[in-house]
C-alpha cells in the first residue's frame, strides 16, 4: 500500500496539471474568441445602425466610425453620421450628427431587441429642402397659396426603440419653396425627446432662441411620426411660453413682452392660439406707456415663417382694435412685410392721444370709429418712419378738455346758428364736436383727402398734408355756417352786414368762405380770402 500511495498522488497531480493546462487553453481561446467577437461589434453595430437608418429615412447613409464598449455597461460612440435622402440632390444632408453616444444593457445585446435606453446627439443639424406636396388651396390673405394642412401617411418604422434622446444645440434649417426667400433657421438650445418608437410621435421638451424680439421660447409637446418623403407634412403640437422679450429691438417702440399659447398642425401649416402681455408698451416719440394685451389666432408656415393673423384682438386702456392680415415675405424684399386691416368700434380718443402724444390729460375726448390698412415694410428704420396707413376715422360727440376752447366752440356754434350775444340763454358749458377724416400716411406725411370738423351750425372741411416730424401743416378747405353773416351780429352791425350776405351764401349755406391752415401744430396760422384780400385769423 505504501508503494502505491506516491504513485496515486503522482497521477492525481498529472491529472490536475493537465486539467489546468486545458482550462488555461480554454480561457485563452475564449479570451481570443471574445476579443474578436467584441472587436466585431463595431462592424456589426455599424451595419445595424446604417441599415436601420436607411430603411427609416429612405436614405443613403454614411457613418465615419463607431466604437463599442461593454464596461461598465454597453455603450456605442459614433462619429460623422450623414443622411442623404435617396433621389434628392440637395447639397446639404437631410440630417447630420457630429457625434452620438448610445447606451443600452446586456439583455439587449443578448436578445438583439434593438432597445436603446439613452441616446445623446451632438452637433445635430437638420436641413429640410423644398420637397414634398405642392400647395393645394388658396390662402386667407391676399389670395396667397398656402400649403397642404393634411399630415403625411408614411408609416415606416425605426428598428430601434429609444427611451430618451438629448440633442442640445440642435440647428433646424428649412429651405423655402419660393426662390428669393431666406431659409428659416431655428437654434434649439435644449432638446429632449422620449420615447422614440416605431410609428409613434415623439414627446419633446425644448428651449429655442428667438431672434426678434430676442428671448427664449420654452415649449413642450409631440412631434411626428417623421414623414421621410415629405418632412413638411410631419405633425407637431404643443404649448409654448415666451418671456421677457425686449421690443426695443424694433426701432420706434419699447416694452417687455411675454406670450403663452398652444399650437397644432403640420410643419408647413401650424395653427397657433395665444396671448401677449406688454405692461409698458410705448411709442418712443413722446407717448406714455400703456398696458397692451392681445389675443390671437394665427396660421404659421413653419417652412418659411410667413404668418397669417386672423384675428388679433388688441386692447389698451378702454380701447380695443381688431386686426386681420399677415406677416409675409414679398418678392424682391429682404425680410417680411406686415400688412393688416384694423378696425375698431370700441376706442376712445383720449386713449389714442395718451399713447401717441403722452398727455396724461388729453385735450380731446370722445368715441372713435376707426378702420385702416396698416403696412410696415422690412428695414432698419424707425417703425413710425416706415409705417403706412390708408383709412378713415370718425369721432362722435367729442369734447375738448380745455374750458376756454369749449367756450369758444360754444360761441361759434351760437353765432353759426344765428344766436346773437343778446339772445344767448343759459346753456350747457360744453358743446359736442364731430370729426371725420379720410387719410393716408406715407413717408412721415399724413395726407387728408377729407378732414371735417363740425359743431351745431358750422362745419370746416379741409384737405392737405401734415408732416409728423416737423409738425408742419398745409391744408385748404371751406368754412360753412348755417346763419348768414349778418345773423351773427345784433344791433347796427346786423344792418350794416345785411347787404353783404348774398356774396357769402352758397349751396344752402348762410355763409361760406375758403380757409387755409398753415404753420405748425403749436403755432397754426388760419387764414381766409375775402374780396381777393388775404386775411389771417390769429
Amino acid at each position: 500500500m505504501l508503494f502505491f500511495r506516491p504513485l496515486y498522488y503522482s497521477r492525481v497531480r498529472k491529472v490536475l496539471l493537465y486539467c489546468s493546462l486545458i482550462l488555461c487553453l480554454l480561457l485563452i481561446a475564449g479570451g481570443i474568441a471574445s476579443y474578436f467577437y467584441i472587436k466585431g461589434f463595431n462592424g456589426r453595430a455599424r451595419e445595424r445602425v446604417i441599415q436601420a437608418v436607411q430603411e427609416r429615412f429612405n436614405a443613403d447613409v454614411d457613418l465615419k466610425s463607431i466604437d463599442v464598449s461593454l464596461y461598465p455597461r454597453p455603450k456605442a460612440i459614433g462619429q460623422g453620421l450623414s443622411i442623404h435622402h435617396k433621389g434628392w440632390t440637395d447639397p446639404n444632408p437631410l440630417i447630420y450628427i457630429g457625434r452620438f453616444t448610445a447606451e443600452t444593457d446586456f439583455s439587449t445585446l443578448i436578445d438583439r431587441n434593438n432597445h436603446v435606453s439613452f441616446l445623446r446627439l451632438e452637433g445635430l443639424e437638420i436641413h429640410i429642402p423644398p420637397r414634398g406636396r405642392a400647395t393645394l388651396k388658396e390662402g386667407i390673405e391676399q389670395n396667397r397659396p398656402v400649403a397642404s394642412v393634411e399630415p403625411g401617411t408614411d408609416t415606416t418604422h425605426l428598428r430601434f426603440l429609444i427611451d430618451t434622446i438629448v440633442a442640445d444645440g440642435t440647428v433646424l434649417q428649412i429651405d423655402p419653396k419660393v426662390s428669393g426667400k431666406l431659409p428659416l433657421r431655428f437654434d434649439i438650445q435644449k432638446l429632449t425627446l422620449h420615447p422614440v418608437g416605431p410609428g409613434q410621435p415623439m414627446a419633446f421638451k425644448a428651449t429655442l432662441t428667438n431672434a426678434k424680439p430676442p428671448g427664449l421660447i420654452d415649449t413642450n409637446g409631440s412631434f411626428g411620426p417623421w414623414q421621410k418623403d415629405d418632412p413638411r407634412a410631419s405633425v407637431v403640437s404643443g404649448n409654448y411660453a415666451f418671456q421677457n422679450a425686449d421690443l426695443a429691438v424694433f426701432k420706434g417702440i419699447s416694452g417687455i413682452l411675454s406670450s403663452t399659447g398652444q399650437y397644432h398642425g403640420v410643419l408647413q401649416h401650424i395653427e397657433v392660439d395665444g396671448m401677449t402681455d406688454t405692461p409698458r408698451f410705448a411709442l418712443k416719440r413722446g407717448g406714455e406707456p400703456v398696458h397692451l394685451t392681445t389675443h390671437f389666432h394665427s396660421v404659421v408656415n413653419g417652412t418659411d415663417g410667413d404668418t397669417i393673423l386672423d384675428p388679433v384682438n388688441a386692447r389698451f386702456l378702454r380701447s380695443e382694435f381688431i386686426c386681420r392680415g399677415g406677416i409675409v415675405h414679398q418678392p424682391g424684399q429682404q425680410g417680411k412685410t406686415t400688412s393688416l386691416d384694423a378696425v375698431t368700434t370700441q376706442a376712445r380718443m383720449e386713449d389714442i392721444l395718451r399713447l401717441v402724444m403722452g398727455n396724461s390729460k388729453p385735450f380731446l375726448t370722445g368715441a372713435v370709429n376707426f378702420q385702416t390698412k396698416i403696412v410696415i415694410p422690412p428695414g432698419r428704420e424707425d417703425v413710425l418712419d416706415k409705417l403706412g396707413l390708408d383709412g378713415q376715422f370718425s369721432i362722435s360727440s367729442a369734447q375738448f378738455t380745455s374750458p376756454q376752447v369749449e367756450q369758444r366752440l360754444l360761441t361759434l356754434s351760437d353765432r353759426a346758428r344765428g344766436i346773437s350775444k343778446k339772445e344767448e340763454e343759459e346753456k350747457p358749458e360744453t358743446v359736442a364736436s364731430n370729426f371725420h377724416a379720410t387719410f393716408k400716411l406715407s413717408n412721415d406725411t399724413v395726407s387728408f383727402s377729407n378732414l371735417s370738423f363740425s359743431v351745431p351750425g358750422a362745419t370746416i372741411k379741409l384737405a392737405g398734408n401734415y408732416k409728423l416730424r416737423s409738425e408742419q401743416i398745409d391744408m385748404n378747405g371751406q368754412f360753412r355756417m348755417q346763419a348768414t353773416l349778418s345773423e351773427t351780429q345784433g344791433g347796427i352791425k346786423h344792418w350794416v352786414l345785411k347787404p353783404l350776405d348774398r356774396f357769402f351764401q352758397k349751396d344752402g349755406a348762410g355763409f361760406e368762405v375758403p380757409i387755409t391752415v398753415a404753420g405748425t401744430k403749436e403755432h397754426p396760422e388760419i387764414g381766409t380770402e375775402i374780396f381777393h384780400r388775404r386775411i389771417t385769423i390769429h
